[in-house]
């Protein structure tokens, strides 16, 4: 009797965690406050999902499987299950989800919501980025092709690979004029990043 309420146990909280790690992997997670809170919240969610799969290959494998057996298969395929849930459920529940918001927010008369945030929008689903970054200052801070960027919440970390050119970064008055000049608007995608926070200003040409 122990060993199946550890194994429940175990099993769901593992599981729980397995959940959370696919969907921030697929982008599906927007933490509201703390980080660790809106963590254990989502894990607990879908813990109900889970427990509720472990009880089900637990009535399944019973006619076939005792003591231990029945538990090890039990929480593999529970884990397993849990993995493939969370792949393939949490980006088209995030979609259902803004969508029924949006169509609150419709009715009474207020601005709809977008999901995801400001930094992964500025990045995401575009080609080849020429980035310029500056401080709030407009001191430059730094300059090249954008190769990655950090897709954790609260981490607004970059990787730039630096041009051949030996120029030195534009100023930020210089890059504001590019950014503003219609030649160039005609030629590239143009776009601004302003985080106050991290004391950031990021211009990217396409």
């Amino acid at each position: 009797m122990i060993n199946k309420i550890i194994a429940a146990l175990v099993t769901v909280g593992g599981t729980g965690y397995v959940n959370y790690l696919v969907a921030s992997q697929l982008n599906a997670i927007e933490p509201i406050g703390d980080k660790k809170t809106s963590q254990i919240a989502y894990c607990m969610v879908w813990s109900i999902v889970d427990f509720s799969v472990f009880l089900f290959y637990q009535g399944i494998l019973t006619n076939h499987l005792r003591g231990n057996w029945l538990l090890i298969w039990s929480m593999l395929l529970t884990i397993i299950t849990a993995f493939f849930l969370a792949l393939l459920l949490t980006k088209p529940l995030q979609k259902i989800a803004y969508l029924f918001y949006n169509c609150i927010l419709w009715v009474w008369r207020e601005s709809k919501i977008e999901q995801g945030n400001v930094w992964k929008d500025f990045f995401s689903g575009r080609g080849k980025l020429e980035a310029y970054c500056y401080d709030l200052q407009h001191n430059p801070i730094g300059q090249g092709f954008l190769t990655t960027y950090s897709l954790e919440a609260d981490k607004y970390d970059i990787s730039l690979q630096p041009f051949t050119s030996k120029a030195k970064q534009p100023s930020f008055d210089e890059i504001v004029d590019m950014a503003q000049n219609e030649e160039y608007q005609e030629k590239q995608k143009i776009r601004e990043y302003i985080n106050y926070d991290k004391q950031i200003i990021i211009f990217t040409f396409e």
